[in-house]
């Protein structure tokens, strides 16, 4: 592995010092440092580090909500939090917010840079899901909206989602957990829907809370059946979704601040249906 570029976050001048010792010893580079959150993006977007390691105590904030703002400054940031706690809610706060390892105070230097060469490593099953899911999530949502209505289903790619995508009226998001975390996104506007509910019940909606429980449970089953192809293409996925959340204004902007949605438009007789997906790499090491 040549020189990883490592970053400090910590607001001890010794604990600073003591990491980048334990770094350097191990064939790290010392790009930057920060002791506090006002320094902390300026620095990274200066230094452009491979790996950020993070104090969980800092003054007038901690760890956590450092890394949330890392992330939103560049999703792809790989983030190790440093701590001398070791517990569940901790552990499980960092695993949720996508922060990539976790060492306990004092660190094992040799630990570490086995954590740092595992982040850093190439992860072919998870460049596999990038490229085969959103042809899947597609192929699940076209299926299932042919064979429910009987109608044609089109597609129109789209470029990568980045920023923020103005809603058509109705919009739904999936979460998905497993060996990768991810989300999918169903929007669609309110004609659109009632068309569908009408088709399925062979009747007009009663009201509007039928149409938003008829979303929801389509987003529900494209989500569980192109999961469900995805783990027979590979059961290390070991992929499930939660339940489903569904929101409803129309030219409201969905943003995903911590995630690379991949984007479609399905062209139906009822109209446009936008449909995003997004992974992102969980945990590298923890102890």
């Amino acid at each position: 592995m040549s020189a990883a570029k490592v970053m400090i976050v910590d607001d001890s001048f010794f604990s600073r010092t003591l990491i980048a010792e334990t770094l350097q010893l191990g064939g790290c580079e010392v790009v930057g440092e920060a002791d506090s959150f006002d320094s902390l993006i300026e620095t990274y977007n200066n230094c452009q580090p491979d790996i950020v390691t993070m104090d969980i105590v800092m003054p007038g904030t901690d760890g956590f909500e450092c890394s949330r703002a890392l992330l939103m400054n560049d999703p792809s940031a790989k983030i190790i939090l440093v701590s001398s706690m070791k517990d569940e809610e901790t552990e499980a706060e960092a695993r949720r917010i996508g922060i990539a390892g976790y060492v306990q105070k004092p660190i094992d230097g040799e630990h570490l840079m086995n954590i740092i060469k595992n982040i850093l490593s190439p992860d072919t099953l998870y460049e596999e899901l990038i490229e085969s899911a959103p042809g899947i999530f597609n192929e699940a949502l076209s299926q299932n909206i042919t064979r429910m209505t009987k109608t044609p289903v089109s597609f129109e790619s789209m470029d990568t989602f980045d920023d923020t995508y103005v809603s058509q009226g109705i919009t739904t998001v999936i979460g998905i957990i497993g060996r990768y975390s991810g989300s999918m996104i169903l929007d669609l506007s309110s004609e659109a829907a009632e068309q569908i509910v009408e088709i399925l019940l062979h009747r007009p909606s009663k009201n509007h809370e039928e149409v938003l429980a008829m979303v929801a449970e389509l987003a529900n089953i494209i989500a569980g059946v192109a999961c469900s192809m995805l783990n027979k293409k590979d059961k290390s996925y070991s992929l499930r979704v939660s339940p489903p959340s569904v929101f409803f204004s129309s030219n409201s902007e969905i943003a995903s601040p911590n995630l690379k949605i991949q984007a479609a438009y399905a062209q139906t007789t009822f109209g446009s249906i936008f449909l995003g997906i997004g992974f992102k790499k969980g945990a590298a090491s923890w102890i």
